[in-house]
């Protein structure tokens, strides 16, 4: 089982045509991490490692805490119980369920949500609002003598909706290592 996640993405990436959504790999990269005890990622601070982050360790310690406060089990043998399970992909599919609309409700508090730092990112999201507004819109209306489609430019209006603002900048641990 070890390396399963990184396996996964990576199998993932290879067989890759196009850059759509796949919600039957969000939930296998889901249950991957919450089923794989040998998964970690680095957390980063402004200095570099600050902390590590297993998610599947942290999803055990979660279930056998609900466990023991709801069926009045004792703690060790929750952990017990939790110590091998396996994530389910209905499980998995909640998880993912769960963590989306986390992210879409926080951002309507108004305040950023830092994902945390990696080693290549220290990445934060904020929700944006985008005024309406009108912009031209290519319209076909023919083809030319060549063959080449002839289109016009005609004004459409997009409503005013929300978004969400990426902040990407460079993260301080990798622009400290190249001052070096």
């Amino acid at each position: 089982m070890a390396n399963q996640v990184n396996s996964l993405v990576e199998d993932i990436k290879k067989n890759l045509s196009q850059c759509s959504a796949s919600r039957k790999d969000e939930m296998r990269v889901m249950q991957a991490m919450l089923s794989d005890p040998d998964y970690e990622v680095n957390v980063y601070g402004k200095t570099g490692i600050v902390d590590t982050y297993n998610p599947c360790k942290d999803f055990r310690s979660m279930c056998s805490s609900i466990i023991s406060s709801a069926a009045k089990v004792p703690t060790a043998e929750a952990e017990s119980m939790m110590s091998n399970y396996s994530v389910k992909k209905n499980e998995a599919s909640s998880m993912v369920n769960i963590s989306k609309e986390f992210i879409n409700t926080y951002l309507h508090t108004g305040r950023k949500l830092p994902l945390g730092g990696r080693e290549m990112s220290d990445i934060s999201l904020t929700l944006k609002n985008v005024p309406a507004k009108v912009r031209p819109c290519p319209h076909k209306i023919g083809v030319n003598e060549d063959g080449s489609n002839m289109y016009s430019r005609n004004p459409t209006t997009v409503e005013a909706h929300e978004s969400i603002k990426v902040q990407a900048p460079c993260p301080a641990w990798i622009k400290g290592s190249s001052n070096q």
